[in-house]
């Protein structure tokens, strides 16, 4: 039998073809799948682990127990902006369902090792008014029984048990809202709905006395001002404590006025020129300027929403901001650490414009010129002449701008997951989440916070790193803020509620009891 060359290569090149196609679908079929929880509708919820710890309710939780509500999982870790975006959210579907069965629960899966700390934990609970069950999940169990790859990632269960939705990034709640109706008429339709209880909360204590889980402190003169952040107000007091002024309340709120009226949200950064005293209003998601002499709080950039843009700016009173943790004063205007977009801003007054000074929005420890750089969730801020310095808390970084040269550099630091309590010389150190930073004299002061810890960063000395280990005040529970002022450094000891002042001659520390 005669056979054709062209027919053999055709049918050889036709089995090459079917055996790769094959051979791919084989692949997509057995290393491909979709993890369980991102496949989505149908599949039964993951139960939760038997031995689980549930911080916040009075017993511990099921999934079988839970049959018949909608159930929201959050997956978050506390030192992630993103995740504290999230709660005010969830706090709103909350309060929108509140006589409905609908069960939000967190499931705390951290980052960094304070994070695995079960008080540590607790005290953010209290810190941003988490109101529903929060399970611990030191070893990530659950994130992988359910898939999750990102924080935040909120995961919705219909009321027959099932996985409905399931997402990842900050919550809208227009978006949240649709689909819990969607699944609560669903279990109504479908005859699944009710026929189980809320869970029982353990009552977390959030009010802590004089001031609580106050985040930054400024020295001027004979002055202290204290963002005493978890009583939403700002406190001005004489170096000896006694308090002269109470600025704001301790109900949240986004109120100008005066003294008396004016209201704040979770205020932090605070910076002082002449006799304006500017606040870094963090949850309110702008900035404020109080007139010292005229008594009154006024907004000057900011419109009290959270913004999604990362790039742009304009007109102070018309750009939605992102968290703002920190403000420096400088050269007629604002430096801000826009911690929720991973970046440094400006404000300059006398422009009246606000916009990027520093940073793509990609959260990233990346050095270069101002715009190709990358920041994540800078916390502090330190101007010293033409450099400006910054506590980037989630790369564990000390950074700094040359303002000159427009150059971002790192000193210490060397990556999103990359933390620890070591003293060295530059990047042969490691920090911990640091969210405070000032300085003096070629020295830098870091608030450590994850390390619960202060830290000296000598510029003059090829930038070692040591520990400054203070003495008559006990353990240091995550401090945040710092501010220096004739050899004295004060210290917001933001997890005991207090605020310190440090005699670096000796080291030697005493509280500053407040006096009303």
């Amino acid at each position: 039998m005669n056979s054709n060359p062209t027919r053999r290569i055709r049918h050889f090149a036709m089995f090459l073809f079917v055996t790769g196609m094959v051979m791919l679908l084989a692949f997509v079929l057995i290393f491909m799948q979709p993890p369980a929880a991102a496949k989505g509708k149908g599949m039964n919820a993951p139960e939760f682990p038997q031995d689980a710890k549930w911080l916040n309710t009075q017993a511990p939780l099921t999934m079988a127990d839970l049959q018949g509500r909608v159930v929201i999982l959050d997956f978050w870790t506390y030192c992630c902006i993103n995740c504290l975006h999230a709660l005010p959210v969830l706090h709103q579907v909350e309060e929108h369902f509140a006589d409905q069965p609908v069960t939000v629960i967190g499931v705390h899966s951290g980052k960094f090792d304070q994070e695995h700390n079960d008080r540590k934990v607790l005290e953010a609970i209290a810190k941003y008014g988490v109101a529903h069950p929060v399970v611990q999940d030191d070893d990530f169990t659950i994130w992988n029984e359910w898939s999750v790859r990102a924080w935040p990632t909120i995961v919705y269960v219909g009321t027959d048990g099932k996985i409905a939705k399931f997402t990842s990034g900050e919550p809208d709640f227009a978006y949240m809202k649709q689909t819990v109706d969607e699944l609560l008429a669903a279990g109504k339709k479908n005859g699944t709905l009710g026929g189980s209880t809320a869970p029982v909360m353990k009552s977390v204590n959030a009010d802590t006395g004089a001031l609580n889980y106050p985040g930054k402190v400024l020295a001027a003169g004979d002055k202290l001002f204290i963002a005493d952040s978890g009583h939403h107000r700002i406190l001005i007091a004489e170096r000896d404590g006694r308090v002269v002024e109470t600025i704001g309340g301790k109900d949240d709120g986004f109120v100008d006025g005066n003294f008396a009226t004016a209201r704040f949200f979770e205020p932090q950064g605070l910076a002082l020129n002449g006799g304006t005293l500017y606040v870094a209003d963090r949850n309110n998601h702008a900035i404020r300027a109080i007139d010292l002499q005229a008594r009154t709080v006024k907004t000057i950039a900011g419109t009290g929403r959270k913004g999604n843009d990362r790039s742009k700016g304009g007109k102070p009173l018309a750009v939605d901001l992102r968290s703002p943790w920190d403000v420096a004063w400088r050269d007629g205007g604002l430096d801000i650490a826009m911690a929720g977009s991973h970046q440094i801003w400006r404000l300059d007054l006398g422009e009246d414009e606000i916009g990027v000074l520093a940073g793509s929005g990609h959260e990233q420890i990346i050095d270069g010129y101002l715009n190709a750089s990358a920041f994540a969730q800078p916390s502090g801020l330190h101007v010293d002449g033409e450099k400006l310095y910054i506590a980037d808390s989630e790369t564990s970084a000390v950074r700094r701008i040359d303002l000159e040269t427009g150059k971002v550099e790192t000193l210490v630091g060397t990556g999103l997951f990359d933390f620890g309590f070591k003293d060295g010389k530059g990047k042969r150190a490691k920090l911990q989440h640091p969210l405070g930073i000032t300085g003096r004299d070629g020295k830098l002061y870091i608030a450590d916070s994850f390390n619960n810890a202060l830290r000296i960063l000598d510029l003059n000395d090829e930038d070692s790193v040591t520990t400054l280990a203070v003495s008559g005040v006990g353990d240091l529970n995550e401090p945040s803020g710092l501010t220096l002022e004739g050899g004295i450094l004060y210290v917001a000891d933001t997890n005991n509620h207090r605020v310190l002042s440090v005699r670096l001659a000796d080291r030697s520390a005493s509280e500053v009891t407040l006096k009303f």
